[in-house]
């Protein structure tokens, strides 16, 4: 009897842990808390992390000191990844999803490529172009796609669906950019710095406080609001002030991030991918919280 008093002891104590220690810790992200669930540990680093809205799957290239390995898949639901084969004389740089027309876009050193899921490949019997493309920037209002081309960083738009392009005079070069609904345009220049081009200005302003990086991440929120990652420190953009609001510090450097439709945001660092899900106020410790959130 004493044996089974003390096994039960154990697991409401264990239990009790559960709820209040570590697994509640909670994260503020803009006006909402987080909780943190570590979705799979990666030899290396992810950046470029996108998110198919179809089958939540996760795509990102893996980096590792400084050469990439490739583009990796991360299946929902999967404990672990699957590296994307591609040939040998093909560099994969980039991924775009084309939710509307379900097709998964991937940039490459020799043009745009497909990814078949029913195949588990990458299709490159058809490439769209022979361009060098480095980034994929998709609309959602009228689902345009915009590409990022050789080490000039050049930005090209395709016009009506077709595959030709022609130059998108807005932002004439840039690592990365995106356009919210309004046609507001944010992207980090090839200087360095990052700047905004609003639909009520001819020329682009600069933001301040921010020292001069390479590579900021910029995606927009599930709120189609531009959030920018430096480092450690998560910041909201405007074309109403200058200066960033930070919005989230996370205590590791990001190397990628990506928002899903659930305003769930995954975060990628070294050597982890984890997804940040908001807490309902009402169940500050929700129960399939409790066991097995980190596998």
């Amino acid at each position: 009897m004493r044996a089974l008093k003390k096994i039960i002891a154990i697991y409401f104590t264990t239990f009790f842990i559960n709820v209040n220690g570590e697994k509640c810790e909670r994260i503020k992200i803009g006006d909402e808390f987080y909780k943190r669930h570590l979705l799979a540990t990666i030899d290396g680093y992810p950046t470029g992390i996108v998110i198919d809205p179809k089958t939540e799957n996760i795509f990102f290239m893996l980096n590792k000191r400084n050469y990439t390995k490739g583009i990796y898949l991360l299946r929902h639901g999967s404990l672990g990844v699957k590296e994307l084969l591609i040939s040998d004389d093909i560099i994969g740089q980039c991924v775009g999803i084309d939710s509307v027309n379900n097709i998964i876009y991937i940039g490459t050193n020799q043009g745009l490529v497909t990814y078949d899921y029913s195949r588990s490949e990458i299709n490159t019997e058809r490439p769209i172009g022979d361009d060098d493309v480095r980034n994929i920037f998709i609309d959602k209002t009228d689902n345009q796609m915009y590409i990022t081309t050789g080490s000039n960083h050049e930005i090209f738009k395709f016009i009506n669906g077709s595959a030709a392009v022609k130059r998108f005079d807005k932002v004439p070069k840039a690592y990365n950019f995106v356009l919210d609904p309004q046609g507001n345009a944010f992207y980090e220049f090839v200087d360095g710095r990052l700047y905004f081009l609003s639909v009520d200005l001819y020329e682009p302003v600069q933001y301040k406080g921010f020292t001069r990086e390479l590579k900021f991440i910029l995606q927009l929120s599930n709120n189609d609001e531009a959030i920018v990652a430096v480092k450690g420190s998560m910041f909201k953009l405007n074309t109403k002030s200058i200066l960033p609001t930070k919005i989230g510090r996370l205590g590791f450097k990001i190397t990628g991030m990506a928002f899903d439709f659930r305003n769930n945001i995954v975060i990628g660092t070294k050597g982890k991918i984890y997804r940040y899900k908001p807490i309902d106020s009402n169940d500050p410790c929700p129960s399939d919280d409790y066991f097995m959130s980190s596998i």
